[in-house]
């Protein structure tokens, strides 16, 4: 039994290391696809130490690559070789094949560029959000496709997303604007003042994007986060609401100021109508909304204790409880779609932790190795940790200040070979 768990592990490695392989010949456009289907054939009778030289001299060679100015044909004519000679290739592969060369996915490999695979690239940073990831990656493709078709009028995405903090409201629209190359601003509305008031006018907000981005700005994705607060009663609240809607207006244009010298102005326009607008919020009280709906409609009243919402009680929004938030019908519409960014499961930030391409642990990784300290995680750590994480409510983004508050002893000492972060290691410092 001892033999045979034994060749198990063996064939799991030698497979490992063939499809590192794989991956690595993809990554190198350079190389003749006869060259490459050598390699491949070789794989099976190929001894471990042959593998993982192999793998040493792709890794050169792809770095040589990415640090030359590359010609982007080689690209093209790589990616029509492999699928001809060898099968398909993944978006995945693609994007990181495109890496540091300046091309877009549209560019390299446009029979790809299908919400389908947006979502299933951007699944494995969004993690445990499928209906989010759903939506998002489809509203980027029309943004992308009205971006590149500015001749054809294309219906115009736009996208509410409510839910509780912590859950990656932000984070998806940033990871896929990075994707793209487009434009990226956030406008945070707790912190916005109505025009002719000293602070954070939208005015201001804009001018701020456009002196970064400068034309590129008319193709940019705004977030507008915490949208929410702008329903809060306020005296200002309401202007600030007119002033947003003439923004997000498909006729409206911008008008920047920009200061270029003492007493002299310069004036911009520009218009919205290719800029992606997307809302994000937790949209407290929205609660009463549904829950009065759901007792009007008879449901949950066979015990006459009217209806009770379980967990979330954002599962139960509907489409016209927020038109009932908004009290304007010209808000709502102005924006397409909905969706609701769930409460993250326990599994689902063990998952982030262990799995996700951008997990917390990595940067921790990364410091020890610098000390050659061997650092690692374990999955009944991950899940201590996460369980410390859900009893202070820090939701994902307190992953990190509490992995940092539990290895700060041994970041500060770094006085042994190895660091085991199992669950007896986060009780220890977590009580």
């Amino acid at each position: 039994m001892k033999n045979l768990t034994s060749g198990k592990d063996k064939e799991s490695v030698s497979e490992k290391l063939n499809q590192q392989i794989r991956h690595l010949l993809f990554l190198n456009p350079l190389l003749d696809i006869r060259v490459i289907k050598s390699h491949l054939a070789k794989l099976p009778s190929q001894l471990k130490n042959d593998k993982l030289e192999t793998i040493r001299l792709l890794t050169k060679q792809r770095m040589d690559f990415v640090n030359s100015s590359s010609n982007n044909g080689y690209i093209k004519r790589h990616i029509r070789n492999w699928e001809k000679e060898i099968g398909p290739v993944s978006f995945g592969d693609v994007v990181q094949l495109i890496e540091g060369s300046g091309m877009t996915i549209m560019e390299a490999a446009p029979h790809l560029f299908v919400p389908q695979q947006i979502e299933q690239w951007l699944s494995i940073y969004l993690i445990g959000q499928p209906e989010y990831a759903r939506k998002l990656s489809f509203c980027f493709y029309l943004h992308e496709i009205r971006k590149n078709n500015e001749q054809l009028n294309l219906p115009r995405p736009s996208l509410l997303v409510h839910g509780p903090s912590g859950v990656g409201k932000t984070y998806g629209p940033h990871k896929l604007a990075e994707l793209f190359q487009v434009p990226f601003g956030v406008v945070n509305c707790n912190s916005l003042v109505q025009e002719g008031i000293l602070g954070n006018t939208l005015t201001t907000v804009f001018t701020q994007l456009y002196m970064k981005y400068k034309e590129d700005m008319s193709s940019a994705v705004i977030i507008f986060d915490e949208f929410d607060k702008l329903f809060e009663k306020g005296y200002y609240n309401e202007r600030i609401l007119n002033e947003l809607l003439n923004i997000i207006d498909d006729d409206n244009t911008l008008t920047f100021y920009l200061n270029d010298a003492i007493y002299h102005y310069e004036k911009t326009s520009m218009k919205t109508n290719k800029m992606l607008f997307i809302f994000t919020g937790v949209f407290r009280g929205i609660e009463d909304i549904v829950r009065k709906r759901l007792n009007d409609h008879g449901i949950g009243f066979a015990n006459g204790s009217g209806f009770n919402m379980e967990g979330d009680y954002h599962q139960y929004v509907t489409n016209d409880d927020f038109a009932r938030y908004f009290h304007r019908d010209e808000l709502t519409g102005r924006i397409q779609q909905y969706v609701y960014a769930r409460e993250l499961k326990e599994d689902d930030l063990v998952n982030i932790l262990l799995h996700s391409e951008e997990s917390p642990v990595t940067t921790f990784v990364n410091y020890f190795k610098m000390r050659d300290i061997d650092f690692s995680v374990t999955e009944d750590g991950a899940r201590a940790i996460v369980a410390a994480s859900i009893r202070q409510h820090l939701g994902v983004r307190g992953l990190k200040s509490l992995m940092f508050n539990i290895l700060s002893d041994e970041m500060y000492a770094m006085n042994t070979p190895q660091i085991i972060v199992d669950k007896y290691f986060v009780d220890l410092k977590t009580t």
